[in-house]
């Protein structure tokens, strides 16, 4: 009887387990920072006007944050984890490739991320002037 009830229990359990982690990637993907992220930046150097940046971030070897960077037609660059505050994600941003030989696109510069329900905002701080855009982004 307690073998047969211990069996049922421990089927039952191989049942209801997978559904419940799968329920849980689905949440941890939900609130994940990871994928490609694509939208306009606003604030920059206090203008109105804005222009588009796409951001991927992933987790590399090591499972820590790092990403990609580019602003369509101006810059592109990476990303490297520095830490985490208050559920953000922070990095510097070094710019790689800028057609006007450092012209265009300041570097290096700081970047917090955050979900906010379906979409990702991004924080840009230039640590000289203090000068800051934010970009609420969609996934792409």
């Amino acid at each position: 009887m307690i073998r047969t009830t211990l069996v049922a229990v421990a089927a039952a359990a191989a049942l209801v387990g997978p559904t419940v982690a799968a329920e849980a990637t689905v949440a941890e993907q939900a609130r994940s920072i990871a994928g490609s992220w694509k939208g306009g930046v606003y604030g920059d150097n206090g203008a109105s006007a804005g222009y588009t940046a796409k951001v991927t971030i992933r987790k590399n070897a090591r499972g820590r944050w790092t990403g990609r960077v580019s602003y369509p037609g101006m810059c592109s660059g990476k990303w490297a984890m520095r830490g985490k505050s208050g559920g953000a994600v922070k990095f510097v941003e070094r710019i790689t490739r800028d057609p006007a030989g450092g012209v265009t696109c300041v570097s290096p510069v700081n970047a917090k991320v955050r979900r906010e329900g379906a979409k990702l905002r991004v924080t840009w701080t230039e640590p000289r002037s203090g000068d800051s855009a934010t970009m609420l982004a969609k996934k792409v």
